[in-house]
């Protein structure tokens, strides 16, 4: 199989990278960082979420399988003893592989421009009261005031989503999150001021004063020279495979992330 790596820039990633690539090419699958069918991903999730925006052209036909050696490992299946096992799992990745759908974001102005994320995409102002009418599928919900709001995919209703009081969801269930950044909350403006959990199938609109609005889609910032008078966010037809090795392994990250350990 041709694969390729996306590694964190510390000693130990890239001395498992080294080990790792000695002994793949020793069973005879092939470096190729151009168009690889499988990406070895050596860090964290940070990690992960570069290697999918530097192959975001070639996701349909490739895999992704990550190597622990970060803080936070959500999306990495293997330990950094766990070489050998990562090795003989290969064979088997594209049949067991799961798929999962990236959150599209849409800017629009005279033109549509689109990111794509995995995690999350967020509208926000830190200059001053972020103002903006809700949309769920072209049906009016409500009208935002606050610093901002995003919106996360499934996988990323653990990461910024939950920071900001949002819900957990099973890693099995597609949805888009809607969750509310310092909103305002009083006699005179209100909103929903909680999580709202929603079909894959809907899509969410903003509508508004967007002159110095930032959109950030995971650790990225989307830059476009021209005014936006409409933003939209939905699950896209753009998919990636990420191969885990159990199904249990998805809540057993959740224990060791977010559960207090008592042994």
């Amino acid at each position: 199989m041709k694969y390729a790596f996306m590694t964190r820039d510390d000693q130990q990633s890239r001395s498992i990278k080294t080990k790792l690539e000695t002994k793949l090419s020793s069973a005879g699958h092939v470096l190729n960082t151009e168009k690889p069918e499988l990406l070895i991903f050596v860090g964290g999730d940070g990690t992960f979420l570069r290697s999918i925006q530097t192959y975001l052209h070639l996701l349909d036909s490739m895999i992704f399988v990550g190597i622990h050696t970060g803080t936070l490992g959500f999306f990495c299946e293997f330990h950094d003893t766990q070489i050998n096992d990562l090795i003989k799992a290969i064979p088997t990745m594209k049949r067991t592989s799961e798929e999962y759908a990236l959150v599209e974001l849409t800017l629009i102005g005279n033109q549509k421009h689109s990111f794509y994320a995995v995690n999350e995409v967020r509208v926000e102002n830190p200059f001053h009261t972020f103002v903006t009418d809700v949309f769920i599928d072209n049906q009016a919900l409500q009208t935002f005031r606050g610093t901002g709001l995003i919106v996360a995919s499934t996988l990323g209703s653990s990461a910024y989503n939950k920071s900001l009081g949002g819900a957990l969801v099973d890693v099995t269930n597609p949805t888009l999150q809607l969750t509310e950044m310092a909103t305002i909350q009083n006699n005179a403006y209100r909103s929903l001021g909680s999580s709202l959990v929603l079909d894959s199938k809907r899509i969410i609109s903003f509508k508004g004063d967007f002159k110095k609005a930032i959109f950030g889609y995971d650790y990225l910032l989307a830059n476009v020279d021209e005014s936006i008078n409409e933003v939209t966010v939905r699950l896209s037809q753009k998919t990636f495979k990420l191969y885990h090795q159990k199904q249990t392994a998805y809540f057993d990250t959740l224990k060791k992330t977010f559960v207090k350990n008592v042994n």
